[in-house]
């Protein structure tokens, strides 16, 4: 097989999965990772096409972030549903963290634990949360984020190591087999942090972050416990899930 068919063909497999990694290209096409590599700057002249870390994606599955009431809007009524579900997952006297996230932001809404403490960045959660008396709430310090609505900097993470939590309820911009992705290079490190200090991490994610790729990579499936999510998860996304005993659970109309 020349490069111009195979090239054809990386094009036909990213219609439909999206992202090709090097190994991948060496194991299906029976390449040298230097052939890979030709075949991958070739392919980045196509416009359609981007280069990323480790192979190559449609520059459409590099998904544009909305700003904060942008994406508040977006699939309102499936974000309720998990936060609805994620709040069942609270128990009396929890100490909890709650992620920057619109569809976290709902939990606080229908919380029903009681002697619950709550920490988070997030000013949209904590002013919900202030509405109820069974919460007591930490609010991390730093410097205020206007767009997205949540402070962040060196103090905010600092501030992580003061406490151990039974649970962290993260969002996320998007998930691929590969990870868990966010928009800003200061998720990495504050969310690698945070994980440290729980017992459960709580993924939050509704089906349009499936197969959605952003520049910054903070975690792996690994990492996480438990997703709460509305559709059933892609064959590629479940695999990896099952192989890290990463439990699923799927929230729907039904519930609400």
């Amino acid at each position: 097989m020349n490069q111009d068919e195979r090239l054809i063909r990386i094009l036909n497999y990213l219609e439909t999965h999206k992202t090709m990694n090097i190994k991948q290209m060496c194991d299906m096409y029976n390449i040298s990772r230097d052939t890979a590599r030709r075949d991958i700057v070739k392919l980045s002249k196509n416009k359609a096409v981007v280069r990323t870390y480790g192979g190559v994606a449609l520059s459409t599955f590099h998904k544009k972030i909305d700003n904060y009431q942008e994406r508040s809007l977006t699939e309102m009524e499936t974000k309720k549903i998990i936060g609805m579900k994620a709040a069942d997952l609270i128990t009396n006297n929890d100490m909890i963290y709650l992620d920057v996230s619109t569809t976290v932001n709902f939990i606080g809404q229908y919380l029903q634990s009681k002697n619950v403490t709550i920490v988070t960045n997030s000013i949209d959660s904590a002013y919900t949360l202030a509405q109820s008396e069974d919460t007591t709430i930490h609010f991390l310090g730093g410097v205020l984020n206007k767009s997205s609505r949540h402070v962040t900097g060196y103090s905010t993470t600092e501030k992580l190591k003061d406490y151990h939590f039974n649970k962290v309820f993260i969002g996320a911009v998007g998930i691929t087999e590969e990870g868990i992705y966010y928009g800003f290079e200061e998720d990495i490190h504050f969310k690698r942090e945070l994980i440290k200090h729980a017992d459960q991490v709580i993924l939050l994610a509704d089906h349009t972050k499936f197969h959605q790729r952003q520049h910054y990579k903070a975690l792996t499936l690994e990492s996480i416990d438990t997703f709460i999510t509305n559709q059933e998860i892609p064959n590629d996304l479940n695999n990896i899930m099952i192989e890290h005993g990463v439990e699923v659970i799927l929230a729907n109309q039904d519930e609400k």
